[in-house]
């Protein structure tokens, strides 16, 4: 039986640290391009998109930070919250996510796997949805400009 291999012991460097602190900051998943905006607005480290995604894929790949695809297809990150496997109800608008494990699928797909002798499975099942947050504040957004509409109408 082969060995597992050995993670690779990343070093602990700057900008990775700066990376950290950043996913910290927020339990919402988020794009690399977002970190970056963050990253180059708020701290004086200069640091490249490449670098941001090579510093996530390797906490990802070290089971650090945690990724979900988006509607669009573009790999989002957070810092992990639970060791299992979860699923996600994601807000399209702000990351804001719930997780959640279907019970049935996941038994279902086990059955499925395991009777026709699949190796190496992966599944991809989330949900995308505006989070009440994000419906409210749209909301008021929506009332203020209808509003503003309004008063011009009168003029």
């Amino acid at each position: 039986m082969p060995v597992p291999p050995t993670p690779r012991r990343r070093r602990n460097t700057a900008k990775q640290q700066v990376v950290l602190e950043v996913l910290r900051g927020s339990d919402k998943f988020r794009s690399a391009q977002q970190l970056y905006l963050q990253i180059r607005h708020e701290r004086p480290l200069r640091i490249g998109l490449t670098s941001i995604y090579r510093i996530l894929r390797g906490l990802a790949d070290d089971r650090i930070a945690e990724t979900q695809r988006a509607e669009d297809g573009e790999i989002l990150y957070r810092l992990r919250s639970s060791p299992e496997h979860r699923h996600y109800l994601l807000c399209r608008r702000c990351g804001r996510a719930v997780g959640f494990i279907p019970t049935t699928v996941e038994d279902h797909t086990a059955d499925l796997i395991r009777r026709h002798r699949y190796t190496e499975v992966t599944h991809h099942f989330d949900l995308y949805g505006i989070c009440p947050q994000c419906k409210t504040a749209a909301a008021h957004a929506g009332a203020g400009s209808d509003a503003a509409a309004h008063r011009l109408e009168k003029m």
